[in-house]
């Protein structure tokens, strides 16, 4: 027997720091700039060192993502500053 929907919205979900995620490959992240936030993002790598000593996570667009995924089209990644992005 199929139970009963709940008849009330999803918990609200709080934004977390990337950087404190054990896996964070193809997770949806928002990313923080000056204008504001920008939502519909995944991580494509985990946390990594730039060479010039900063910490980064290699970022793409949603639609770039799964572009990349099921077809094999390379997409360049974005790397963005690891303490500006947020699991979603």
């Amino acid at each position: 027997m199929v139970g009963l929907p709940l008849l009330r919205c999803p918990p609200a979900r709080t934004p977390r720091p990337a950087v404190d995620e054990p896996a964070l490959t193809g997770k949806r992240v928002v990313l923080s700039t000056p204008e504001g936030f920008v939502y519909d993002m995944r991580a494509v790598g985990e946390v990594r060192t730039d060479g010039s000593g900063g910490v980064v996570i290699d970022i793409l667009s949603e639609a770039n993502y799964y572009e990349k995924r099921f077809t094999g089209r390379q997409a360049a990644a974005v790397a963005w500053p690891a303490h500006l992005v947020w699991i979603d």
